[in-house]
């Protein structure tokens, strides 16, 4: 495959990809204290003044998004009994009206996804029902917008995990519709498109990585398993069918779409020991391809997938990054110091104060952390992280190198390392 020079591979993402979507905690608080059916209730003519901070927050009874996350507990079902029990919903922002003003779509991990259409002046209200995406008897995680059909309207993908049966697991696709009465209407397609997953899903990123036109979906989920459970050995390569990770790839070009999962031959991994709860994609080597950044939970390291361009992936974490985040959350990718070059950053859970810290964490002997590394789960350390892309370094030492052995060569080309 040629490389794309970075100006088309920017062209290339603009077309193709989805608007970006966050994976958020909500938390118990929700995004406010009005309770969840209030929307209608009477607004605030006017939002609150500036002031000299840069952000201004709104409040609920100005911009209508009333949306909480309250989670009612059983003595079946609760964080002793599922771990992932508070790891929040997720929010993704996209026009999916075509008038230019992004709607907010938020998902709640008992009461499903909620559906913001923008009145305009950060004004919104809940059309849920008439949009066709309420949904009940299922725990909610993340959700992506996504142009998943090629039509030119957003589409809209929502996770689901939790102590449920496999139906009710099962990832939700609502292909858009069109408008009806000023509302988008949408349609539930998961099942058709062939990417319904009923594993532990958390979040799903739609890019378009074989260079085909279409949009490919790489799926990141949580091990159901308990983490005690266990034993501290590299099971990698081998696959679970419902934690882990999968690629699904879009071969329905034309015919409205159909996903067929490739995670085998494209080399990637989806193991028992993969808690995937964060995901980014980028073209981390500048080659025109996206990249994918996948965050681990626990003692599994995370991910990082080289585009090869062939419909498959390298996979070179532990020889791109000396040290990664041990318990990773949260994952981005930008150029951080304008150096041209993606950087990588990842955030932990690490306390703030050194108490906390004292008084709720355990830590490993120095024999477990070397015998971790040695069993292929790298050096991990319980903090956030920001990885910068070094290649530029590198070349500019190889060169100052060069120039005192009298060489005076031209490099072209040097290690992808970070």
């Amino acid at each position: 495959m040629p490389v794309a020079s970075q100006q088309e591979a920017d062209q290339r993402g603009a077309r193709l990809l989805a608007p970006l979507s966050l994976l958020l905690l909500l938390g118990l608080s929700g995004l406010c204290n009005a309770c969840a059916g209030s929307q209608e209730a009477a607004r605030t003519a006017h939002p609150p003044g500036a002031g000299k901070e840069l952000f201004t927050l709104l409040p609920s009874t100005y911009t209508g998004i009333t949306v909480t996350n309250p989670l009612e507990e059983t003595r079946d079902f609760n964080v002793f009994t599922y771990r992932n029990f508070y790891n929040g919903g997720g929010v993704a922002i996209g026009d999916l009206t075509g008038d230019g003003l992004p709607e907010i779509v938020l998902t709640t991990n008992q009461g499903g996804p909620r559906l913001y259409l923008n009145l305009g002046g950060f004004r919104f209200r809940d059309v849920t029902q008439d949009a066709g995406i309420a949904e009940g008897g299922r725990w909610t995680t993340g959700v992506t917008l996504a142009d998943v059909d090629g039509d030119g309207k957003l589409d809209i993908y929502v996770c689901h995990a939790g102590q449920k049966p496999g139906s009710a697991r099962a990832n939700t696709l609502y292909i858009n519709q069109g408008l009806k009465d000023g509302v988008p209407v949408f349609r539930e397609m998961a099942a058709v498109y062939g990417i319904a997953d009923t594993g532990y899903s958390t979040q799903g990123a739609f890019f378009d990585y074989d260079g085909d036109g279409d949009l490919d979906l790489f799926l990141i989920r949580n091990s159901p398993k308990a983490v005690a459970a266990l034993a501290t050995r590299n099971t990698r390569t081998t696959r679970d069918p419902l934690g882990g990770h999968e690629l699904y790839r879009n071969d329905g070009a034309g015919r409205g779409g159909h996903f067929v999962n490739v995670s085998d031959q494209a080399g990637i991994y989806g193991p028992e020991i993969g808690f995937g709860l964060g995901i980014a994609v980028g073209d981390v080597n500048r080659d025109g391809r996206p990249d994918v950044y996948v965050a681990n939970d626990f003692f599994e390291r995370d991910y990082l997938y080289i585009n090869k361009g062939d419909g498959t992936f390298d996979e070179v974490l532990d020889r791109a990054l000396p040290t990664s985040s041990y318990f990773s959350m949260g994952v981005d990718i930008a150029d951080v110091n304008n150096d041209g070059w993606p950087d990588i950053y990842t955030s932990d859970m690490l306390p703030e104060d050194d108490h906390r810290l004292k008084t709720t964490s355990a830590f490993e002997p120095w024999e477990l952390y070397q015998a971790k590394a040695r069993e292929g789960f790298d050096h991990q350390l319980m903090r956030n992280m920001l990885q910068f892309e070094q290649r530029q370094r590198h070349l500019q030492r190889r060169r100052d190198a060069q120039r005192r052995r009298g060489h005076g060569l031209e490099l072209e080309r040097a290690d992808r390392r970070f």
